[in-house]
């Protein structure tokens, strides 16, 4: 009777990831035939039509909220995870995704990078431009309101379940570490409007939790989604923290690097570790890299092209755990899921 009750728990849990990924997935197209319908005067994104690489998606897609499932009826988080953040605003956002949709495919067309005022921030250079070709870049409130909605619809509502599998392999490395149970004192770096926050705070046994990010109004927004009292808010860039030294027992990031040139990369390693106490654990989520799965090379090519991702060809070759041990990380792990990859070091 018990295995049958965890069996039908875990068909649920599967059940409610499908209906996302099935959601975001007709909002993509719906997005991708609005985008054809002005095709003379916007570009949308490379549409996939080799059907061996959409089933092998498909079976990986599968395969992740299978493992999300799991991870939940083993404890690693709760269920709680799964609940719809706002039904409501989800659909009063689709008109102004839709219309921004075409603000970012126009900016395809004209390869237009930097289309947004930067003047009331201090923006280093590699940060200057409109990743995504998104409206604003990451300096308005509202790129802030729909920059979430916009990735889970890139990404097929799969985003939400890859960031969580760092909860998941945090918490083994942390077992197999023999790390304090006392309450953590946590860094997120490049935290955005704290998707990836409001998981982890419900997931770890927290004391005192930074989401630091370096856009003013994406951090408002993250203020407005979390209000636990050993949260906060801290704009900093990954390169140059205002913390001591030893300050903190986890640092992290998710779909950060891919972001940052290589020697911002490297400089954000050291901070890191500066940061973090003698037998701290780093981590970090993001994307797959060369090879790592070799049909879906062509996808990794092609992303920073129609995305405006101009570090992320040299990410994809960017030899991680050498880079990791040359900042003096030990006992160094990665794994890889659908299209997301994780790495994780001890100081």
């Amino acid at each position: 009777m018990f295995n049958k009750m965890k069996k039908i728990r875990k068909t649920s849990f599967v059940a409610i990831n499908l209906s996302k990924t099935i959601l975001y997935s007709l909002e993509y197209k719906l997005l991708y035939q609005i985008s054809n319908l002005f095709s003379f005067m916007v570009r949308p994104p490379k549409a996939e039509t080799d059907k061996d690489l959409i089933e092998h998606l498909q079976k990986n897609v599968i395969r992740i909220h299978n493992e999300d499932a799991q991870n939940i009826l083993d404890g690693y988080y709760s269920a709680k995870v799964l609940i719809p953040k706002s039904p409501t605003n989800h659909i009063l956002k689709l008109p102004k995704l839709i219309i921004d949709s075409l603000r970012i495919s126009r900016r395809r067309k004209l390869n237009l990078k930097k289309d947004f005022d930067s003047s009331l921030e201090n923006i280093p250079e590699y940060f200057n431009r409109n990743f995504h070709f998104q409206t604003d870049g990451y300096f308005s409130a509202e790129s802030a309101s729909l920059y979430e909605h916009q990735v889970e619809v890139l990404f097929s509502g799969t985003a939400a379940p890859m960031r969580r599998m760092l909860i998941k392999f945090l918490k083994d490395k942390m077992s197999c570490e023999n790390f304090s149970e006392r309450p953590l004192r946590i860094l997120e770096l490049g935290a955005g409007v704290g998707t990836a926050s409001i998981d982890f705070c419900k997931s770890f046994n927290v004391e005192k939790y930074v989401i630091s990010d370096p856009s003013g109004p994406y951090l408002e927004m993250a203020k407005k989604r979390i209000n636990t009292p050993a949260v906060e808010f801290v704009k900093a860039y990954g390169e140059d923290l205002p913390f001591n030294e030893g300050e903190f027992d986890l640092v992290f990031a998710v779909y950060l690097f891919h972001e940052l040139p290589r020697s911002v990369r490297e400089n954000v390693l050291s901070e890191s570790r500066r940061v973090l106490r003698t037998g701290g654990l780093f981590a970090f989520c993001d994307s797959l890299q060369n090879n790592d799965d070799i049909k879906l090379n062509e996808v990794l090519n092609n992303f920073p092209i129609d995305y405006h991702e101009p570090f992320f060809k040299d990410y994809t070759i960017w030899e991680t755990s050498l880079a990791l041990q040359g900042a003096g990380f030990q006992n160094i792990e990665s794994h890889y899921r659908l299209l997301s990859k994780y790495w994780l070091g001890k100081k």
